[in-house]
Parts: C-alpha cells; structure tokens; sequence
C-alpha cells in the first residue's frame, strides 16, 4: 500500500511546512535510558539499531511513541510536534517498512534479543511491537485534517480532552483505549479506519486492542461513526508474528501530568 498522499481518500491536504526553530532536533527513540537487564548480545543490537541508518532515515514514529523523552517534550508544542511530523512522514513508507521488518526479524534472533524477547524483557518486546507497528502508525500520524493540519498535532496539544484524543495512537502499540470521550471528527474516522485495516492481522497487537477501542468509541461517537470489526487486509505484507506484547501506560500518564500541571 502506498504512503497516504495529498488526494488519498483516508487522507488530507497538504500544509506549507511549519517554521523551523533553529535548535529543533528530530526526537529519538530510547533516548532517556535503556535498562541495563540485557544480555550482551541485546545491548549490542540496541547500540547498532539506534545509531542506524534505517532508524535514523525514518525516524518511525512507531518508535518515538512511547520511548521518546524528546517527543514528550516535542508535544507540549503545537509547531515542534508538526516539525517532528513533518520529518517522519517525509521517510519513504515503503523502503522504511522492509528495513523494520528486518530489524524485527533479527531482534528475535540469538544474536541480537532473542533470549530477551523471550523472557519478556519490557524493552525488548516493545521495541520489536513498534518495529512490526511502523506501518499503521505512520500512516495513522502523517493524517491532516481539512484545514492541513496533523491530526496527531491536533489530538495530542489539545487540552480539553486531557490526553483522550492522543490515546487511540497507543493502540498499534498494544495499550487498550482509556475511558474518556474523544473528539468525534474525521481524524478519529479516518485513524480508525486506518488501525481497522490492519486489526485482521494476528501479528499485530491491534488484533487484540481494536475491538475493544471501536466499541469504546461508538459508545461515544455513535454506532455508525466506524467500523467496529476489522476490515479485510488489501494488499499489506504479513509482519513477523508477534507473541508477546508489552504496553506500557508511561506516555499516557505523562500526557495527564502534562494536562493536569
């Protein structure tokens, strides 16, 4: 499936590129700490994938989501979190896609994180559920509303939902929706019909968090404002199977600390 265009039916208009603040950086995934609990040969493959070329290049948001101190930081602003936006949905999706299925793949190999993975190491696990969730959530963060806007800009600096509306993006990841109403407009819609595409899909952890969150929404948006079972897969590769999930409620709590501080 090709990256979501200007003209794309799930999609958006296209923005002018927000004004760029000199000292901007593009957030980092893991760039707080990571835990010392690794084997040798996990910590080695930690090392090498975050100086990478292929997470360097992409910048996958899959990544950044619930691992990254500077996107948290990013999202207190409106023009920071557009230029970190910008930035990961300006990565070619399909080049970007095979590269982290790859790293996917051998993060549960031997050599790399495999005895990690395996014994349900946090980190492991979720780096190799946001390697395997680079697709949904790019395509889900580069959505912009009718007036060019991100939705995920809209969604996470808007403060009358507390965190609500940036919640849904942590459901590729593995975490179930929170009780709150949401914003119902067509960047909930069309998110969600994005996140259904792929909730058919055993390997991803949206098998298991989407059913509940479509009819969490539908209790508040109305039974016809989405799909509530997940739409027939059109074309997308199979990702490596996942057997384990590690969500984490880490951003979704600093999300409310930032709202209620």
């Amino acid at each position: 499936m090709p990256p979501v265009r200007n003209g794309d039916p799930t999609g958006t208009k296209t923005a002018p590129p927000s004004k760029r603040a000199d000292s901007f950086t593009i957030p980092k995934p893991f760039d707080s700490s990571l835990s010392n609990n690794f084997t040798d040969n996990c910590a080695s493959f930690f090392s090498r994938v975050l100086r990478g070329d292929t997470i360097n290049t992409c910048h996958p948001f899959s990544m950044l989501l619930q691992t990254s101190a500077s996107l948290f930081d990013a999202s207190k602003s409106f023009v920071r979190i557009t230029q970190t936006l910008e930035a990961t949905c300006a990565a070619n999706m399909t080049q970007c896609l095979g590269g982290m299925n790859a790293l996917a793949r051998e993060l549960k190999t031997n050599g790399a994180c495999g005895v990690d993975y395996n014994n349900n190491n946090a980190q492991a696990v979720q780096a190799y559920n946001a390697l395997i969730t680079y697709e949904p959530l790019y395509r889900a963060s580069c959505l912009r509303d009718d007036d060019g806007n991100f939705c995920y800009a809209n969604a996470v600096t808007n403060s009358t939902t507390q965190g609500v509306d940036a919640n849904p993006y942590l459901m590729p990841l593995g975490m179930k929706l929170v009780s709150g109403k949401p914003t119902c407009n067509s960047c909930l819609q069309d998110t969600m019909a994005i996140f259904s595409t792929f909730a058919g899909n055993a390997s991803q952890p949206l098998s298991q968090t989407y059913p509940p969150g479509a009819q969490q929404v539908v209790a508040y948006c109305g039974q016809n404002f989405i799909n509530v079972t997940a739409a027939p897969l059109k074309g997308s590769a199979a990702t490596p199977t996942a057997t384990a999930f590690a969500p984490t409620i880490s951003l979704f709590i600093m999300l409310l600390f930032y709202f209620f501080s």
